[in-house]
């Protein structure tokens, strides 16, 4: 039998060697055998996976401290021993961090709705309603760069949330971009201004729709102003804070330079397409700066050099992150596709309607029997459940699901790499970052 006892610790969520909670991974365990120490939960799982379905199924494992016991296969026990280790590590300090995070959040958000004015007090309220409902994970990852060297890991929940806010204000940019009609399972901003003015009797033509985006526009513009306000005030007497608002600046930077590459390359495929052109290069591209960089990057490097980490340890961790980065942009895309709406959040397809180029597209492009097939669906602003089925099967029968996985799987191990190689870091961080390679791989939102 093999056995691993650990405890959270309270300030930060990470887990240490104590009696509180232990796990049991047993091929041969029967309730018989249990010299009177029965287990308070018992599971049977074969895999990592079957692990994290438990911890997205089944709360109390998380919630409570106790004894689980998990029966294994005989040849599996210790991998799976490991990995499931390294993965509720991580589960624990996400669920700390976002519970933490989501508190403050929500006075946040409250307190930046006290507008007098009704028009001003609308668009603050829309970016307030946005900025509620994330999923945090950046704002953990601030805690957890920032924890790395410092286990006081509240000092750093200004940073987390002024990541959040980022994070909501590019959204409402990127869903105007998309003509996105929903974000985290809400109306996008522009629907709710058509909306609302549709309630009113006010017709809703062209020039309805260019002023519905430029009140999201304002809303994005304010969320960026109050992202910098929130590290410029929290952090004040920092010896870092100059240092953190360039690199939060860089962070910006980047995003909005991915940016520029993810709206421009559609349309240079549609109008002018050629073989010649390096589509894959460019797609790598928008995925390490659009979305690694805001995603993984930023927010974990933030961290540390709130926490003064220095320049050598916080270069290792940009490659570490940029790596999963781009693993996690090429999971987005496939569950763009793949995901059911209700998961994920958001339109599914909406990167078919907007011609997105993805790993997907680029290697279907080179199949000309499979590719002239794609062409009768990809950029149909009018897209059927049954379209998006017919493109689900173009991708798989093609090998492009295989080649996006395949190239996922590989980034995803180059970032283990490299974290093997961070020495920098203490054994129970270093098995929280491998929970979060497990996490961000398993996701299926």
């Amino acid at each position: 039998m093999h056995t691993k006892t650990f405890y959270v610790r309270e300030n930060d969520g990470a887990l240490e060697d104590n009696q509180e909670i232990t796990f049991l991974f047993d091929s041969n365990y029967k309730e018989s055998d249990d010299k009177g120490k029965k287990s308070d939960f018992c599971y049977r799982i074969a895999t990592i996976e079957d692990f994290y379905s438990l911890l997205q199924n089944d709360k109390k494992v998380l919630e409570y401290g106790g004894s689980y016991l998990f029966q294994v296969n005989a040849d599996q026990d210790l991998d799976v021993m490991l990995h499931s280790y390294q993965l509720f590590s991580f589960m624990v300090f996400y669920k700390n961090s976002r519970e933490r995070l989501n508190e403050k959040m929500e006075k946040f958000n409250s307190g930046i709705c006290n507008q007098s004015e009704k028009h001003i007090a609308e668009n603050i309220s829309e970016f307030a309603r946005m900025n509620g409902h994330g999923k945090f994970i950046r704002g953990t990852l601030v805690n957890l760069g920032y924890s790395i060297l410092h286990s006081d890991t509240e000092y750093s929940d200004d940073l987390a949330l002024a990541f959040e806010i980022y994070q909501t204000a590019i959204l409402i940019n990127d869903d105007i971009i998309d003509h996105a009609s929903l974000r985290r399972n809400q109306p996008t901003i522009p629907l709710h201004y058509m909306n609302d003015w549709k309630r009113k009797g006010i017709e809703i033509n062209g020039k309805a729709c260019d002023v519905a985006n430029s009140m999201a526009i304002c809303a994005g513009g304010l969320g960026m102003c109050y992202a910098s306000q929130k590290m410029a005030e929290a952090y004040s007497k920092s010896d870092h804070l100059g240092i953190l608002l360039k690199y939060f600046n860089q962070v910006v930077i980047k995003t909005i330079q991915g940016e520029v590459i993810d709206v421009i390359l559609p349309f240079e495929e549609r109008n002018f397409f050629s073989k010649e052109d390096d589509l894959l290069g460019s797609i790598t591209e928008i995925y390490r700066l659009k979305t690694a960089w805001y995603t993984v990057v930023g927010p974990l490097c933030s961290g540390m050099i709130l926490a003064g980490g220095a320049d050598e340890d916080i270069k290792q961790t940009e490659s570490f992150a940029e790596s999963l980065g781009i693993a996690f942009q090429i999971k987005d895309d496939i569950l763009g596709i793949y995901a059911d709406e209700d998961s994920l959040g958001k339109n599914i397809g909406s990167d078919i309607t907007e011609f997105k180029q993805t790993l997907l597209y680029a290697y279907i492009r080179n199949q000309k029997e499979y590719f002239s097939k794609l062409l009768r669906y990809y950029g149909n602003e009018n897209l059927t459940y049954e379209d998006v089925s017919a493109i689900r099967d173009l991708f798989c029968r093609s090998g492009a699901l295989a080649y996006a996985e395949k190239e996922m799987n590989r980034y995803f191990e180059l970032a283990r790499k490299r974290l093997q190689s961070m020495k920098f870091i203490s054994e129970d961080k270093e098995t929280i970052l491998y929970g979060l390679i497990w996490y961000l791989k398993l996701r299926n939102f």
